[in-house]
C-alpha cells in the first residue's frame, strides 16, 4: 500500500487539543453542543487537503504524515514553542479607547462630508478581531480581549500561543500527483 511522502497531496481528517484534552478544532465533529439549535439543514464535516511538508499545518503535523498509509492514524504531542510559538507579552497592548474611536462616538449620528446623517455603529466586543496597523507597514491581526470605559485591550498572539498541542491525525487518502501541483 503507499504511503504518503513530502510533497504528496493528502485527505488528513484530525481533532487538535489542548493538553489537558480540549477539543480545539476538528476535521470530522465540532461536537453536539456546537450545532445545538442550528436551524439549517445539517453540517458536514470533511477531511483538509494539503501538501504534506508546504506549511499549512504546524511543522510536526505534517511530518507525523510521513509515511502514513491511507486509513492508518497517529496520535502526536506537539510543544507550544513548535506548534503556535510561545505566548508574547508585548504582542498585548493597553490602549486608550479613543485612539480607536470616530470623534463622533459620543453622537448617535454624525454627518459625513456630502452633507448625509450616517448612524454612529462604532461598537467593538470582546472577541472581534481587527487587523491593526502594527508600525512597520503592515498589518496584524490583533484579538479584543478586553474593554474598559477608557481602554482596549488588543492581543495579536496567535489564539493557541503557549498551548501544548495534541493532534490525532487519521491519513484519508493519497491524492493523485496533479493534485498535489494544484494544492
Amino acid at each position: 500500500m503507499e504511503k504518503a511522502k513530502r510533497g504528496d497531496a493528502v485527505k488528513v481528517h484530525y481533532t487538535g487539543k489542548l493538553a489537558d484534552g480540549t477539543v480545539v478544532e476538528s476535521s470530522e465533529d465540532a461536537g453536539a453542543h456546537v450545532w445545538e439549535g442550528f436551524k439549517g439543514k445539517g453540517v458536514s464535516f470533511s477531511p483538509i487537503e494539503l501538501v504534506v511538508g508546504a506549511g499549512l499545518m504546524p511543522p510536526d503535523f505534517e511530518e507525523a504524515l510521513v509515511g502514513l498509509a491511507p486509513g492508518e492514524q497517529v496520535t502526536i504531542a506537539i510543544p507550544a514553542a513548535r506548534a503556535f510559538g510561545d505566548r508574547v507579552e508585548e504582542r498585548v497592548a493597553v490602549l486608550p479607547l479613543d485612539d480607536f474611536t470616530p470623534r463622533e462616538l459620543g453622537l448617535e449620528r454624525f454627518r459625513v462630508a456630502e452633507g448625509r446623517h450616517r448612524p454612529n455603529n462604532f461598537n467593538p466586543k470582546v472577541g472581534d478581531v481587527w487587523e491593526v496597523a502594527n508600525g512597520e507597514a503592515s498589518t496584524v491581526r490583533a484579538r479584543v480581549v478586553q474593554i474598559t470605559d477608557d481602554t482596549i485591550t488588543l492581543d495579536a498572539n496567535h489564539p493557541l500561543a503557549g498551548h501544548d498541542l495534541v493532534f490525532d491525525i487519521r491519513l484519508v487518502q493519497i491524492l493523485p500527483a496533479a493534485q498535489a501541483q494544484r494544492a
